[in-house]
């Protein structure tokens, strides 16, 4: 009976074995946990074959794409090698085919924005981008380029010929149309038609001003062009001649003339129904639509933000950069600098698009330990943004604080209803002999922020590479009134907070006055350690680490006085190990407290601009560290690198988004959390 029982118990786990399936560990990737909305929206296009196909361009972080007509939406140009989208256009014959228009290059997609290759060496790079740049000419495709003219490329071909046509090199090219069977060029020097082999201007009829900010046609409504200081204005092909449809549109109680004008939109289901758009640096924006072709016009005003949306600055209408139709008039998106809006009623009625939008500025994050998981994101514009929930819901938490960018925030270890946060408001003082350091408190858990301005010496500034912005807050592990304050230029000051109301000038020390190079570069660029009172290490740029034992009174050069070094961290598992970042992908390494270096090296090409800017270990997983990438011109990066041997060995976390360059790295409630120089914040997820 045993021998019996022994081979059925062995026939059944071999059954078993032959059904278990392996179970693969699965590569680390980037997820979303921050807000949708609050960056600068450039493009537009929506899929003539395929409505509920949207691209979304932005000025610092790709594209976007949505596929159920703008609901929710997805960052995507892995490969692309130009952040600054200036213009997207399906194609109307092939479904899914998108080309992108950015300022490092024109790339194709074939499979609705998932993927894209290098389609030609041509670039758009402004502030203000234009409006049609790429036009659909059956086989060809029309390319407005910045500064070099105007192209034709073969855009279906998978070898594409790319063919000038030459007449427009040294003319902004705002826009591009086609009447008939001929291509017009809107340019900051006035109208141009190609006829003959050549671009001949087409002004007559234009008053004195000739910068077209746009033009737009279609077969029934004709050929219309923007100009910024006059307005709308429609050509007569009989007259060869442009003609003002109609009068300006009147301004609103409190504004004040003279109106800028710069997006233009024609409903391709209603002849003579348009849109006109304001210029982004008139203020109020403004929303124009005519129903008659331009002779009168009626403002659009009704603009709802997402009542799910975390609450950005604006409250409404922003700059507007560009308008697109879906093929039934009826759908409408706009895109402006805070916000992507979309109307489904022709136009009437905007409401706020948010979800996946991630298109912020991250400057710096704080975390709170503990069941509430609440993270705390220092943002460029849109302030200081709270999650209670772990990047779940947000929400703008900047009561008592100037409206502006907000460099740095901290928390207190021994009490964390005690936070500090470092703004850099719009209207800051920016004359004088000295800096104003805008610093602010709150002792009710960011609920209310007290200001406490601290005013310091401005230095001079060292080169190009130094702003004179504030960049650095450090709250000292041994006493929670006293924090450490930098800027990319003006030095490094010791505040005694409670001592700044009785005498602002004794409760601030100047740290800096032996270091030759007083120029911090972000949040991490200053450690303390706990466990050894009086040890500094400051990161400079152009200055090499330098290090304290006496609380910041004096310096010492512990690497190459000239190194530009960005971050530091220190090893919460290995006392006295960290990491710096440096230019050309590369790390230095200390185990006694920065006392000593050792050079490493990321793997891959090391170009000189691009540098290692942020750098974080993770506290619950011991010999787990990731590095982010940025380079100094606002190019592509690498992304994240990440290490699970302590930085003995590095690989680079793949990832769906423009590589956009990684501002800050910090650990979060739920593993490492990362943000972008305009992809907003995202974690680390491990998987298994």
């Amino acid at each position: 009976m045993l021998r019996l029982s022994l081979l059925r118990f062995l026939c059944a786990l071999s059954l078993v074995l032959l059904h278990v399936v392996p179970v693969r560990a699965q590569s680390p990737t980037l997820v979303p946990a921050g807000y949708g909305g609050g960056g600068r929206f450039t493009a537009l296009a929506v899929d003539p074959t395929n409505p509920a196909l949207v691209a979304v361009g932005s000025d610092v972080a790709g594209y976007f794409i949505s596929r159920d007509g703008g609901d929710t939406f997805a960052p995507r140009g892995a490969a692309i090698k130009g952040l600054a989208v200036a213009g997207l256009v399906f194609d109307p014959k092939t479904a899914g085919t998108l080309v992108i228009l950015t300022d490092g290059g024109l790339y194709r997609s074939r499979d609705s924005g998932e993927t894209t290759v290098l389609l030609a060496d041509l670039a758009y790079a402004d502030r203000f981008f234009g409006s049609q740049l790429l036009l659909p000419l059956g086989e060809q495709l029309a390319v407005a380029t910045r500064t070099k003219g105007v192209f034709l490329v073969s855009w279906r071909q998978d070898a594409p010929v790319v063919t000038p046509l030459p007449g427009l090199a040294g003319r902004k090219v705002n826009s591009l149309a086609v009447l008939g069977d001929e291509l017009f060029a809107a340019t900051n020097t006035g109208a141009r038609v190609w006829r003959g082999g050549q671009w001949l201007p087409v002004n007559q009829g234009l008053s004195s001003g000739k910068n077209l900010t746009d033009m737009a046609a279609t077969p029934d409504a004709g050929l219309f062009a923007v100009e910024e200081k006059s307005g709308l204005w429609r050509y007569s092909p009989e007259k060869k001649a442009w003609e003002r449809p109609g009068p300006l549109p009147q301004l609103p109680p409190g504004a004040k003339g003279p109106l800028r004008f710069k997006a233009l939109a024609l409903d391709p289901a209603t002849p003579g129904r348009l849109f006109l758009a304001t210029h982004p640096e008139y203020w109020p924006y403004l929303l124009f639509v005519s129903d008659n072709g331009g002779q009168t016009f009626s403002p659009v005003e009704d603009f709802t933000l997402a009542p799910q949306a975390p609450p950005n600055y604006p409250k409404g209408l922003e700059s507007v950069e560009a308008l697109a139709f879906a093929p039934n008039g009826a759908t409408l998106f706009l895109a402006d600098w805070w916000n992507l809006w979309r109307s489904q009623d022709g136009g009437k009625h905007f409401s706020q698009q948010h979800k996946g939008l991630q298109n912020t500025v991250v400057n710096a994050i704080a975390t709170l330990p503990g069941p509430e998981e609440a993270i705390f994101a220092a943002t460029a514009d849109n302030g200081l943004m709270a999650s209670p929930d772990a990047g779940k819901t947000w929400a703008r938490t900047m009561n008592g604080v100037a409206d502006g960018h907000v460099a740095a925030v901290g928390i207190s270890s021994r009490n964390p209803a005690k936070r500090y946060l470092l703004a850099e408001p719009w209207q800051a003082e920016t004359a004088g002999e000295t800096v104003r350091l805008n610093l602010y408190r709150s002792l009710d858990s960011g609920a209310s922020w007290q200001a406490l301005p601290v005013t310091v010496a401005r230095l001079p500034l060292p080169g190009d590479y130094a702003s004179g912005r504030p960049t650095l807050l450090t709250i000292d592990p041994a006493d929670d009134d006293v924090v450490y304050l930098g800027s990319n230029g003006h030095g490094l000051h010791k505040v005694r907070v409670p001592a700044l109301a009785d005498d602002p000038a004794a409760a601030v020390t100047q740290l800096s006055r032996s270091l030759p190079r007083a120029t911090f570069f972000g949040s991490q660029s200053l450690l303390l350690f706990p466990e050894k009172p009086g040890l500094l290490l400051a990161a400079t740029v152009g200055g090499g680490i330098r290090r304290s034992q006496d609380g910041g009174a004096t310096w010492a050069a512990v690497t190459d006085p000239g190194l530009f070094v960005f971050c530091l961290a220190a090893d919460p598992s290995q006392p006295g190990h960290l990491l710096a970042g440096l230019p050309e992908k590369r790390l230095l390494e200390s185990r006694d407290f920065g006392q000593t270096w050792q050079e490493r090296n990321l793997p891959g090409d090391r170009p000189p601009a691009l540098a290692v800017q942020s750098i974080a270990f993770d506290p619950a997983r011991p010999g787990l560290v990731a590095v982010g990438t940025a380079s100094y011109d606002l190019t592509p990066g690498e992304g994240v690198y990440l290490s699970r041997d302590s930085g003995a060995t590095f690989a680079r976390v793949a990832a769906a988004m423009a590589p956009v360059g990684v501002t800050v790295l910090a650990p979060g409630p739920d593993g490492l959390l990362a943000g972008f120089n305009g992809l907003g914040l995202w974690r680390l997820d491990l998987g298994r």
